[in-house]
């Protein structure tokens, strides 16, 4: 039952993204749309941004997971920015809100698995401490994560393709020098 409840305040919440900004929608709103109480509703979530969190999350980490080795990077990462661009209303609704760190967490979050991913793959097997890695997929992470977010201000104006490619070449060429130099200090 919880599945299924917790499904339909995603779902609506994501209808209502459509039409309004997440600080014009309440949990009121929400529980009324939704034909729920309100109880029902902090049974599963402390707040609409727990919501969002959770569906964006869950969207793109299936993304993600749904990545195949003999699937590029750079493809996987058109598929992540597609979803963005697919739920652009409800994306900068979120992002112009008053609590964007909402969507700077989630992206946060998933941008990292990405570039640790791409780190993994190029670095090969055990060349590399763990810590060079993790440092390496962070630095990454925090570019990437600024040119999404940048994208996103900038009304999305690329296309997912265009803005994959760019990035994803520039990781690939420079990721081993960027190793090598982590590895010399840490």
């Amino acid at each position: 039952m919880a599945n299924f409840t917790e499904r339909a305040i995603i779902e609506t919440l994501n209808e209502m993204l459509k039409k309004h900004p997440i600080d014009k929608i309440t949990v009121k709103d929400l529980t009324e749309e939704c034909g729920i109480s309100r109880n029902t509703f902090y049974y599963h979530f402390h707040d609409l941004y727990e919501v969002l969190t959770k569906t964006f999350l869950h969207e793109l980490d299936a993304i993600l997971q749904s990545h195949h080795e003999e699937e590029s990077w750079e493809q996987t990462f058109i598929e992540l920015l597609s979803y963005i661009y697919e739920n652009k209303a409800a994306i900068n609704h979120v992002y112009w809100s008053v609590d964007s760190d909402a969507l700077d967490r989630f992206l946060g979050e998933v941008v990292y698995n990405y570039t640790r991913g791409i780190v993994e793959e190029e670095s090969g097997k055990g060349r590399f401490h763990e810590r060079t890695i993790s440092l390496a997929a962070d630095f990454y992470k925090n570019a990437l994560l600024g040119a999404v977010l940048g994208w996103i201000e900038n009304d999305m104006k690329e296309s997912p393709e265009e803005l994959a490619h760019l990035y994803n070449s520039v990781f690939k060429g420079t990721i081993d020098s960027l190793l090598s130099s982590i590895e010399r200090v840490v």
